[in-house]
């Protein structure tokens, strides 16, 4: 399990370059303190993305209190900490540790139906930076590399097809990825 753990940390860390990468050669960015992407009501993650949360949860003994939680049926992923203005929001409180969706959205690339290359990206960004993101999607069509969505969802696919299948509301897949982190835990001898 903990190998499993780390490999996915890998495929994160690079993952996380490469999006940082992207951003800085397009001038892309999130709008400040906007955290809409994370306010989607049907976001969903697999299990096997979440293990490296569950597991820093584990280690700190914050597990129980997660899946807590997540018993009430939050709305929105149990990561994002709302501030004390009512209606505007902090971020995620595990950012470190945030699964692969939320890495690559706004700053990595789809093909769209017509298997055009297209930013995984928000309205939001778009319209608040439309010269960048139409000067990025020139770019990326004209050979630009950017970090695809299959190729790094196919990477932490090999480690565990089973987890990696396993797609849920975000914070059923942190509950289970939770569930499968503390009873390997508990029950390793």
């Amino acid at each position: 399990m903990l190998d499993k753990i780390k490999k996915i940390e890998r495929v994160f860390k690079q993952l996380d370059k490469e999006t940082e990468r992207f951003g800085k050669q397009t001038n892309l960015k999130c709008l400040t303190n906007c955290n809409l992407c994370c306010l989607k009501k049907d976001l969903e993650a697999n299990v096997l993305e979440f293990l490296p949360l569950a597991y820093y949860l584990y280690q700190n003994n914050l597990h129980e209190a997660a899946l807590d939680l997540i018993a009430t049926n939050p709305e929105h992923c149990i990561n994002l900490a709302i501030s004390q203005v009512p209606g505007q929001t902090a971020g995620c409180s595990n950012y470190d540790h945030r699964g692969m969706v939320c890495r690559l959205f706004g700053f990595s690339g789809i093909k769209d139906k017509n298997s055009k290359l297209a930013i995984y990206t928000c309205s939001h960004m778009k319209n608040e930076y439309p010269l960048e993101f139409k000067n990025a999607m020139e770019r990326i069509n004209s050979g630009m590399e950017i970090p695809m969505v299959t190729d790094f969802y196919y990477q932490i696919y090999f480690l565990d097809s089973h987890m990696a299948n396993d797609y849920n509301p975000i914070n059923v897949s942190i509950r289970k990825a939770i569930e499968k982190v503390a009873y390997y835990f508990e029950n390793m001898s």
